[in-house]
């Protein structure tokens, strides 16, 4: 009998998570066009803005999440309405429709750093994948300086948007010092898989944890060109990379919390490109 009960929960959850359907108005404004993706608490969506006309991107929480997924988008919501960077989406609404809420924000147009690095051939010079970190710390340091650290500095959530790079999702966003924030992890899974250890470091509500984050996604973009010998032995980044001396201090800056801030980070930076044009 509770397996037959956990099987019917499993449905009925899967049932209020069911995803709106294309052409449904949602809040008497946003037209569903598409459904993009869907995540831990939420489900986002292409909509129109019938108001407007403008094209926007509409972030509903899961309605089998109650309480947490409003909680989680409220968070969500209000930190993004804070931020004001060319970088960064901007907030443009907060809107109920009965029980539910939903963030809707500028929908930019474009393809994840993700994509460009496994759908594609593209092979990354260290100058290339310092230049993508250097436009990174521009919405970085404006989140440090608004009192947030985005938590979730990882290729799928950096999205190219012709020759500008844009930061997504600040659903893990959080101030900086809030160590509360560890409380909403079991959301996400925990920290249980592989990257447990790195994950971890990531949630840290510090600065440097973005900054940490922007070391694993060198490494991701320069491991985009590697390939090992046949029958060779892992062995750690440092020596599969055979980087410039000049970047490898730069990158274990990154990851060993070198720079308190981005704009540390960023000087430290220019020199390393010095470095390399020299």
């Amino acid at each position: 009998m509770r397996m037959l009960g956990a099987w019917w929960r499993e449905r009925w959850l899967g049932w209020l998570d069911y995803p709106l359907r294309e052409g449904a108005v949602w809040a008497d404004r946003y037209r569903v066009e598409e459904l993009l993706g869907m995540g831990s608490y939420g489900q986002a969506y292409r909509c129109t803005d019938l108001r407007s006309g403008a094209v926007v991107l509409m972030k509903r929480g899961k309605p089998s999440k109650r309480s947490l997924a409003r909680e989680m988008l409220e968070r969500e919501s209000e930190i993004l309405k804070g931020l004001h960077h060319p970088q960064i989406p901007q907030w443009l609404d907060y809107a109920a429709h009965g029980r539910e809420m939903g963030l809707v924000m500028e929908l930019v147009e474009g393809y994840s750093l993700e994509h460009a690095v496994m759908g594609s051939e593209k092979i990354y010079s260290q100058q290339e994948a310092l230049l993508v970190i250097r436009q990174l710390l521009h919405p970085l340091r404006h989140m440090h300086e608004a009192g947030y650290v985005h938590r979730d500095v990882r290729i799928p959530n950096v999205l190219v948007s012709g020759d500008k790079l844009v930061i997504i999702d600040v659903g893990l966003a959080c101030r900086i010092g809030d160590e509360s924030a560890y409380e909403k992890e079991e959301w996400g899974g925990g920290f249980a898989d592989s990257w447990g250890a790195v994950k971890q470091r990531m949630r840290v509500p510090e600065p440097t944890s973005d900054l940490y984050g922007l070391g694993h996604l060198f490494l991701f973009l320069m491991y985009a060109g590697y390939m090992p010998h046949e029958g060779q032995e892992e062995r750690g980044w440092e020596e599969e990379l055979k980087l410039d001396p000049a970047v490898q201090d730069f990158v274990q800056g990154l990851l060993e919390n070198k720079w308190q801030s981005a704009e540390a980070c960023e000087q430290e930076l220019e020199q390393t490109l010095k470095s390399l044009e020299g």
